[in-house]
């Protein structure tokens, strides 16, 4: 049981230092799967598994003091990623820019494969769901509205 909250902690830790987008709705995502090519659906498959072979080595690479900063239950996410990032050697630095950089690179070669059909497809997904009813509403109620118009988080930490 305790391996488990390990392992699901520092799933979780590492998606946030790798600035993966964990996709919420999954039947959103198969829709959008749908609409793209054969060769865009092998990029994006090729690159999870390289995402998460990455991954599993960085998993490898923590130490016993790394791994006691992500079971520590009296921190906040911003103070583990904190002292994690802090402790992490050289390797594992260059580890996590590596995933940073290929993600970004997978990011913009897969937008250059977008057809205009696919690109206005996308546009009117995303703009649905920044449309839609639920978007903004948090634990603590609806979003603040700013001077300007634009709505911030109530950040409860």
């Amino acid at each position: 049981m305790l391996l488990k909250k390990i392992l699901f902690i520092f799933s979780f830790i590492s998606c946030m230092l790798f600035n993966v987008k964990m996709v919420a709705q999954e039947s959103n995502y198969d829709l959008i799967k749908k609409e793209l090519t054969n060769e865009q659906k092998k990029l994006l498959q090729k690159e999870q598994e390289l995402l998460k072979s990455n991954r599993e080595a960085f998993k490898t690479s923590l130490t016993k003091g790394q791994l006691a900063i992500l079971q520590d239950k009296n921190l906040s996410k911003d103070e583990i990623r904190n002292r994690l990032t802090a402790t992490f050697s050289l390797e594992q630095r260059n580890m996590v820019q590596n995933q940073q950089m290929r993600i970004r690179d997978t990011r913009e070669h897969f937008r250059k494969s977008l057809t205009g059909e696919q690109r206005k497809m996308l546009k009117e997904r995303i703009d649905k769901i920044r449309n839609s009813k639920d978007r903004g509403e948090l634990k603590e109620g609806p979003r603040n509205q700013r001077i300007d118009g634009k709505g911030h988080r109530n950040r409860g930490n």
